[in-house]
Order: structure tokens, then C-alpha cells, then sequence
């Protein structure tokens, strides 16, 4: 089956499942606990669960990352409230089991494409892009335990009357957690947008400014031939299968590069969208040819720095 035909169903299923599957666990959970911990957790819960059916009724880029923050929470809170208060019943097994599917369907490629294509205009279709690859194994993580940890926990140390560390931690937490937040948004606005006069590549982990591609210039547009040497890589190291556009003659572009902003010109550019599929799809209905010109594969001559200036 086709997720990306699907959009964001499946997902928002899962969320009225774990809507009632969540509340027998997180009784269990709280079962032992005092009534003020009790009314903060529920009333987090409930609120936590409101944003993310707005953020999945209401799909944008702000939603994606808000949604990319809630879902993993819909696992990792009955988890650690499971080792806390060491009860394993089925009510609480299934919501960590609801929470798991949730987590995965929200790091899904088809459930990024459609909430950032949420955000185009008019006659814009977005594709979002995959995260640089220095940021997928440590990096994202720690900056999503800033943004949960900094969240729920003043508040819960207040409920269980911690006077002193709960408010102390409620406003180092909000500081952090807007941070990480800021952070971790900057990776739902990565996408490449096709618009009536070609495509763009919007991404500022790598690029100082978006890049206009002509449909005009564009003399193919596929798979990346990473063999053929001379290219200009814009995908930071990205996993997942690249493309590579081919170019009448070369563009100017301007890379971050170590704080630094480097002006280069290429003409054969490489990216890392989530779906290649969707987006050599969408080319080609909008008239751009897909595949590789093997006479522009024949060029040898070296894409060039020629500018570079100091400051970010």
C-alpha cells in the first residue's frame, strides 16, 4: 500500500485510538499518586493530545515540527511513567504500543511531504528534504529531550509540592525547550518548491539563499550519478537515495560553510529529497525532462569557488 495516497489518515486514526487507549494506561499509572499530580499530568495530557489534533487537522510546517515533538512523547511518557510506578498491564503496554505506531507514522516521509506541502501557495507544490546526515543519530535526539524534558517537567515538580526545584526548573525548561524547538523547526523548512517558472531549493542548513532552477535551464532532471565527479552536493550528507539536476550553463549559489558564506557556480547540483519518487513525478508534469543528458555527463571541467566572504 501507498502511504503517500493515504496522506495523513492512517496517522489520525492512530490518534483517536490512543485517545482512549492512553486514558486506562495513564489511570493505572497515576493510580498511587497524589490528587495535584494527578490534575497536572491529566490536564497536560488532555492538552498535549488538543494540539496534536490541531496540528494534524491543520497541516503547515509549524505543525509538522510541533506534531514531531508531540508523537514520540505519546511513547516515551507511558514509558517512563510505567518504570516509575513498575506496572506492566495491557492498558499500559497497548498505549506504549499506540504511541510506538504513532512515533513511526510521524517520522514517515508521506506524513512530512504532506504537512509541508501544508504550507505552499497557490500553484507552489513543496517536497520536504531529508535531515542532514551529522544530525540524525545524536543531535535531533538530544534536541527533542530538551523540548520534552523542558516542558513537562517544572510542572510536574510543582504538582508533587517541590516549591523550590519546580519553579527553577520551570523557567530553565521553557528557556531551553524554546530553543530546541527553534531548532529542531529549522528541519521542517528544508523542502524543494516547484513553482511556475521551475523549482526551488530551499534549505538554509546549506544554502545562505534559495536557489531558483529555470525550467529553461534545466536540461535534466534524475537520479544522481555520483561517479561522474564535478558536482556541487547539496544534500549535507543526507541517507537515502539523492538527485542530481543538469544545467544549461552554471549557476551562482552561495553555500554556508563553517560560519563562513562560500560563492560557488555549478552546473550539475545533487539534493535529497524525502520522496524522490513525488518529486520527479511532479517534474515531469510540470514539463521538465527526467532522466540525465549523457552529453552534459561528458563535461570535465570543474565547478568553481569563485568568491568567498567572512560572517554568517
Amino acid at each position: 500500500m501507498d502511504l503517500a495516497k493515504l496522506g495523513l489518515w492512517p496517522i489520525r486514526v492512530a490518534w483517536f485510538v490512543l485517545l482512549g487507549v492512553s486514558g486506562f494506561g495513564f489511570r493505572e499509572i497515576l493510580a498511587n499518586t497524589t490528587n495535584p499530580l494527578q490534575t497536572v499530568a491529566e490536564v497536560m495530557l488532555w492538552a498535549t493530545w488538543f494540539v496534536g489534533l490541531v496540528a494534524l487537522l491543520a497541516p503547515s510546517t509549524v505543525s509538522l515540527t510541533v506534531f514531531r515533538i508531540i508523537a514520540p512523547a505519546s511513547v516515551v511518557s507511558p514509558l517512563l511513567g510505567a518504570l516509575l510506578a513498575r506496572t506492566w498491564t495491557w492498558p499500559v503496554l497497548s498505549a506504549i504500543g499506540v504511541g510506538l505506531i504513532i512515533t513511526v507514522l510521524a517520522l514517515s516521509p508521506p506524513v512530512g511531504d504532506v504537512m509541508v506541502n501544508g504550507s505552499s501557495y497557490g500553484p507552489e507544490r513543496r517536497l520536504a528534504l531529508r535531515p542532514p546526515g551529522a544530525l540524525l543519530v545524536g543531535p535531533i535526539q538530544l534536541a527533542w529531550l530538551g523540548s520534552f524534558f523542558g516542558i513537562v517537567t517544572g510542572p510536574l515538580l510543582i504538582a508533587n509540592a517541590n516549591y523550590v526545584i519546580g519553579p527553577i526548573a520551570l523557567a530553565v525548561g521553557l528557556v531551553v525547550a524554546n530553543q530546541t524547538t527553534r531548532s529542531l523547526h529549522q528541519l521542517s523548512r528544508r523542502w524543494a518548491v516547484f513553482v511556475p517558472a521551475g523549482f526551488v531549493i530551499h534549505d538554509y542548513w546549506v544554502l545562505a539563499e534559495s536557489i531558483l532552477l529555470r525550467r529553461k535551464t534545466v536540461r535534466a532532471l534524475g537520479p544522481a550519478a555520483l561517479d561522474i565527479g564535478n558536482y556541487l552536493d547539496l544534500s549535507a550528507n543526507a541517507r537515502g537515495l539523492a538527485l542530481m539536476v543538469q544545467l544549461e550553463a552554471k549557476v551562482p549559489l552561495a553555500l554556508r560553510a563553517k560560519g563562513d558564506i562560500q560563492t560557488f557556480s555549478a552546473h550539475r547540483l545533487i539534493f535529497a529529497p524525502t520522496l524522490p519518487g513525488s518529486l520527479l513525478r511532479e517534474a515531469r508534469l510540470r514539463g521538465i525532462r527526467i532522466g540525465s543528458d549523457p552529453q552534459l555527463l561528458d563535461v570535465d571541467e570543474a565547478d568553481e569557488i569563485y568568491e568567498t566572504d567572512e560572517g554568517d
